[in-house]
């Protein structure tokens, strides 16, 4: 018996090994452009399930007294620290927000549910924009209908949201609506068929901010390919495996690399606002731990890392649990609040908003 146990510790260990080795390599996954390997990029993927792992083996060693794995693998979380904050972030306390900050809330609208919006039957995310207080609102997947139509008409829009008196439209389906005087938008050119990036400045109270509001590449995933993803998570089996091995390969490579094109675009623009105040935000459809993700934030801020709470999860269909939404400032800019909004689903995002002072 004693054999049999140290033999089962022997592979328990093993088995914790590998799983360390890969839960480092996702953590910095985000290092590796996904035109040099796309391995990373799908390790990246992983980064939360294989830190969940390696929290049971920690409890494994933990109940069997095993202080050298425990030490090992505590170590392995030191050395993840970085990614693990971002990831993970704790600022569940509730924060006061200075007089005078601004609200700004990004919103992957999903063309607005596809519904109309009236008095009597009001379209919920057109009424949850309108309510929500935010004095700056960028939307991805911006569609509205022409006049005359039985869906939401751009007239029935700018009526319902009166209290943005500056609006700009881009090309792509991205749109951005604000309290404060749109001086200048231009499109950032990259390689997409329906996805866009602009970059818009904006005076606040005689302060020049630079907002660049994105919609970067996306999977592509149709409604079957979405089953087979479901069906996987639901039951792991080769059967499974090999039917959405097809998609990843399909669609998930080319974004990927698609991706990390744009990423490089946006960061150029960033890189030329210089010292400006900056806030760049939208549907990345990419992870904290990703190669888009790291190339767009350069030197900013990521303001869920900085004032959010848990994974903030911001895609809310199919199981794919992951934040794709974001909110990054440059550094003169402090966030308050950063919250993944969870009480609508109108849309298959959530709304991200957040509290920022200019400093």
């Amino acid at each position: 018996m004693k054999i049999i146990g140290l033999l089962f510790h022997s592979l328990v260990g093993t088995a914790n090994a590998v799983i360390i080795l890969l839960f480092v390599l996702a953590a910095y996954s985000d290092r590796i452009a996904p035109g040099t390997s796309l391995f990373f990029s799908y390790l990246g993927l992983g980064f939360p399930i294989l830190f969940a792992l390696n929290g049971c083996f920690l409890l494994y060693w933990l109940l069997m007294g095993k202080w050298k794995m425990v030490v090992v693998v505590i170590l392995s979380f030191v050395v993840c620290w970085q990614p693990l904050t971002t990831y993970f972030p704790l600022h569940c306390s509730k924060q006061e927000v200075p007089a005078g900050a601004l609200k700004v809330l990004t919103y992957n609208v999903m063309g607005f549910g596809y519904n109309d919006h009236s008095k009597e039957s009001p379209n919920e995310i057109v009424k949850y924009i309108a309510d929500s207080g935010a004095d700056i609102v960028c939307l991805q997947e911006y569609q509205v209908f022409p006049s005359g139509s039985k869906l939401l008409t751009a007239k029935k829009l700018n009526k319902a949201l009166s209290m943005y008196p500056y609006r700009k439209v881009m090309d792509n389906n991205i749109a951005v609506f604000s309290k404060y005087p749109i001086t200048r938008s231009r499109q950032i050119r990259y390689e997409s068929a329906a996805n866009g990036s602009a970059v818009h400045e904006l005076d606040v109270h005689g302060k020049k901010l630079v907002l660049i509001n994105n919609h970067l590449e996306s999977l592509k995933l149709t409604t079957e390919d979405k089953t087979k993803y479901k069906d996987f998570i639901k039951s792991p089996g080769s059967g499974q495996f090999n039917d959405f091995k097809g998609t990843i390969e399909q669609k998930l490579g080319p974004a990927f690399k698609l991706r990390a094109g744009q990423a490089e675009a946006v960061a150029a623009e960033i890189r030329a606002a210089g010292d400006a105040y900056i806030v760049v935000c939208g549907d990345f459809n990419d992870t904290p731990v990703s190669y888009a993700h790291r190339t767009v934030q350069g030197s900013l801020v990521d303001a869920f890392a900085e004032s959010g709470c848990g994974m903030g999860v911001s895609y809310n269909q199919n199981l794919f649990f992951f934040r794709i939404d974001h909110i990054l400032h440059s550094a003169n800019i402090k966030s308050y609040r950063s919250t993944v909004d969870k009480s609508i689903r109108a849309s298959d995002h959530y709304p991200l908003w957040i509290y920022l002072e200019l400093e």
